[in-house]
């Protein structure tokens, strides 16, 4: 049975509610999210479609330098974790913060698959290092699907299955836990 760890040495996943949509909005206002709404929009709206929503704080500084969220699982099982990272440790903190966030969203919900969607085919930036091979399957391709910065982007659609995490990445959190 997994256990929904929040936190490894370095980082702490700490519950967001409306009271830190602000803080949230500042994250992704700071990373440049493409389709931001206006704050009073995205404050109103804040955690709809969402199971899960925390603050990424550093727990040597307790500054908070990220957001996390694991959205509403689907009939067929599925959910997609998206995880935002500000900061000169954004890299290092990668790994921890991803196997967090799908650690968490396969210990508390029966979901076969936790799906992460990035404009870049590189699994890398999740952070799991050699263990991601293991753990990360590409799914899908959205050509020209997201405008951002003057320019359309591809959608790359990554799944870790829930076989695959009991077998590899409960290994890979307890490296950090």
């Amino acid at each position: 049975m997994l256990f929904p760890h929040t936190e490894t040495g370095r980082v702490a996943l700490r519950p967001a509610g409306p009271q830190d949509a602000t803080e949230a909005y500042r994250i992704l206002f700071q990373l440049g999210a493409a389709g931001l709404p206006v704050l009073d929009t995205f404050v109103k709206n804040f955690g709809e479609g969402l199971s899960a929503c925390f603050l990424v704080h550093r727990k040597d500084t307790d500054e908070v330098v990220g957001l996390s969220t694991v959205s509403t699982a689907t009939p067929a099982g599925h959910v997609q974790v998206e995880v935002h990272l500000a900061g000169p440790e954004a890299a290092a903190l990668a790994g921890d913060v991803h196997a967090l966030t799908v650690n968490f969203a396969f210990a508390m919900w029966r979901v076969r698959k936790v799906y992460v969607h990035r404009t870049s085919p590189d699994t890398g930036a999740l952070g799991f290092g050699a263990a991601g091979t293991d753990l990360v399957r590409p799914e899908a391709v959205l050509p020209d699907h997201t405008y951002f910065h003057g320019r359309l982007w591809d959608v790359h659609i990554f799944a870790v299955h829930r076989d695959d995490w009991n077998t590899h990445g409960v290994a890979l959190l307890k490296q950090s836990v």
